[in-house]
């Protein structure tokens, strides 16, 4: 009952703790890096590009045939409106450019009457923050790292027939741009981003209400829509020169912006890692989202990490309850509905950082794997080093390699061949000797007894006094079993020979074993209960190989008529008579094996 308490009391304080951590590694963000990683892997995906926006890049080309862009006016601006079409104008013609201050006049004066003549031109403005101590409502001084310092805008007169927006990007802890700012105040006025004003004057075009993306703090995410290059781009002197119809820009959005590698107007993206993409196909895909309502919000970090206590605890909770079937299904199931709530949270436009729940179920099913590995490890070295103390060392070694080694209760009926040896007439010469010089004689003996079971791939049973029984053809097959219970026999008889001579010269006697060999089914494994328990045989087949052995002379190895039938090609016996047997009725007849007959067990020439 302790024990029962104690294991409850363990794995409740594991699932606190694995709860915990994953909640608190949710609000401490150490990982935002790698889980911004994997949140572009589970959410970015590429989609159609909305037709209705197009892009003029200031490429290559442009600044080849027009020169470079640091030596443009605002006049190239001017061509540009210039040669639209006012009859097939577009929607909204918005530059991603600065035309901060005056220039030159003329160029000034150009580009703002062009601009007059379109009633949806945006123009780029930017927003130059600074560090300031302020003091707040209660008296506390505070460092305000986003204090707005000044506007950078279009100049006065391009201003009053334009639309305006600020272009300034909201880069995350890995310098990836996924988010925006929706507004920001300056002296009193709101300002709005870049791309939603482009948003909201093609709203206008169209007689729709502006729809604001929800928010937090005015930081929205927004969802990119394809890779550089996927949308339609013009080049910038093509359309100057006229080389492109006007039609194609015919209710469209138009973005102008930088399209050129020394412009130095790249980000990088989700939607392409490994490369960068320009600011106006960055802007491009901005108005996507706006215009499709493919934006997001943080969900609160504390809401996340009370999902990955959750997750995490309830993990915990399978694994210390269930075999490795559930934990294993179990895991998947819970990784996959994390992929799929996380997906479909997204999809409603809320961004679940789900990295740290979805991790840590991974970690904790490896960590399980890895115990209950190390557990079979151990285990199993532990039941191998019990099974080397009775078997072969190349039998244990097929044991290991066939991961057959279970110690459980109950057992198997199989075909297998028993063998019995004693010494004859063991306790009469025993008589005279001290107990120390007879347990060396019977280690020895044991000893040699032993390694003729073990080199014919038997099992040693147990021992009984001087008695041995071994096994064959259990707990694994092995090939020949039947011969190889015979060789053990007869190489028992010819090892005592070579004892005897030891023991004549150190002890002044001899000793003689008995043999007997039966085959038959019988039951295989472990007799006993949960704490003490032995491997053995159990049957008719022992009973008969120990009233065989019984019968024997010194010297003799008396085998079953059955077992003759298995062995009669490879050794020689003679019929030694229908032998009475004790405890059974009728007489059996029995076999006295002299030798081989040319070959061994193995089926080696002798």
């Amino acid at each position: 009952m302790n024990d029962e308490k104690t294991g409850f009391k363990n794995r409740v304080l594991l699932i606190i703790i694995a709860a915990f951590l994953a909640g608190c590694l949710t609000l401490w963000a150490p990982f935002d890096k790698v889980e911004y990683w994997f949140c572009d892997l589970l959410y970015v995906r590429e989609k159609p590009v909305d037709n209705r926006i197009k892009i003029i890049g200031i490429d290559e080309r442009s600044q080849e045939e027009m020169g470079p862009f640091s030596g443009w006016t605002r006049q190239q601006a001017a061509d540009l409106l210039n040669a639209f079409d006012k009859e097939h104008a577009p929607a909204v013609i918005a530059f991603d450019i600065n035309f901060v201050g005056q220039r030159d006049q003329a160029g000034d004066n150009a580009l703002a009457e062009a601009a007059s003549g379109f009633p949806h031109v945006v123009m780029a403005s930017y927003i130059n923050y600074g560090t300031k101590v302020m003091q707040s409502d209660s008296g506390d001084y505070q460092i305000n790292t986003m204090y707005v310092e000044n506007l950078e805008l279009p100049y006065e007169a391009l201003r009053d027939v334009t639309a305006h927006g600020f272009t300034n990007t909201v880069q995350d802890v890995d310098n990836y741009v996924r988010r925006s700012m929706l507004s920001e105040s300056a002296d009193g006025v709101r300002e709005w981003n870049f791309a939603w004003k482009i948003y909201d004057e093609y709203r206008k075009v169209a007689g729709e209400q502006s729809r604001e993306p929800d928010q937090v703090n005015s930081i929205y995410g927004f969802d990119y829509t394809a890779e550089p290059g996927m949308y339609e781009v013009y080049s910038y002197v093509d359309v100057v020169e006229g080389r492109c119809d006007p039609k194609v820009f015919q209710g469209s959005i138009v973005l102008v912006g930088a399209y050129a590698q020394g412009m130095m107007d790249q980000y990088m993206v989700p939607i392409a890692r490994g490369t960068v993409m320009n600011g106006v196909e960055v802007q491009a895909n901005h108005v996507d989202a706006l215009l499709n309502g493919r934006t997001y919000v943080n969900i609160n970090r504390w809401v996340q990490a009370l999902a990955a206590f959750i997750i995490a605890g309830f993990y915990v909770w399978l694994v210390s309850h269930n075999s490795f079937l559930v934990n294993t299904v179990g895991g998947v199931i819970l990784e996959a509905g994390i992929v799929i709530a996380a997906k479909c949270l997204y999809s409603a436009g809320y961004y679940w950082g789900c990295f740290v729940p979805f991790v840590f179920v991974l970690i904790i099913f490896l960590m399980r794997v890895a115990t209950g590995y190390l557990t079979e490890r151990v285990r199993k070295r532990k039941i191998l080093s019990v099974f080397r103390t009775y078997m072969a060392p190349q039998v244990v070694d097929e044991l290991g390699r066939s991961g057959n080694y279970k110690i459980e209760l109950g057992g198997r009926d199989r075909e297998i061949a028993v063998l019995f040896v004693d010494i004859r007439g063991f306790t009469s010469m025993s008589e005279g000797l001290s107990p120390e010089k007879i347990v060396g004689i019977l280690n020895r003996y044991l000893g040699m007894v032993t390694e003729a079971i073990f080199r014919n791939d038997g099992t040693l049973d147990k021992f009984i006094g001087d008695a041995v029984m071994a096994v064959y053809n259990a707990p694994l097959d092995v090939e020949n079993y039947a011969c190889k219970a015979v060789q053990t026999g007869l190489d028992i008889v010819a090892a005592v020979d070579k004892i005897n001579v030891e023991l004549k010269n150190e002890f002044g006697i001899e000793i003689a074993c008995g043999v007997g060999v039966h085959s038959g089914r019988a039951v295989v494994g472990n007799i006993g209960c949960s704490y003490r328990m032995d491997y053995t045989a159990i049957g008719d087949t022992v009973n008969v190989a120990e009233r065989l052995e019984s019968i024997a002379k010194g010297g003799q190895v008396l085998i079953s008529k059955n077992l003759y039938e298995q062995v009669k090609d490879q050794y020689s016996a003679v019929y030694a008579g229908s032998q009475s047997l004790k405890g059974r009725q009728e007489d059996m007849e029995v076999f006295l094996v002299e030798g081989t007959n040319g070959t061994d067990a193995s089926g080696k020439n002798t």
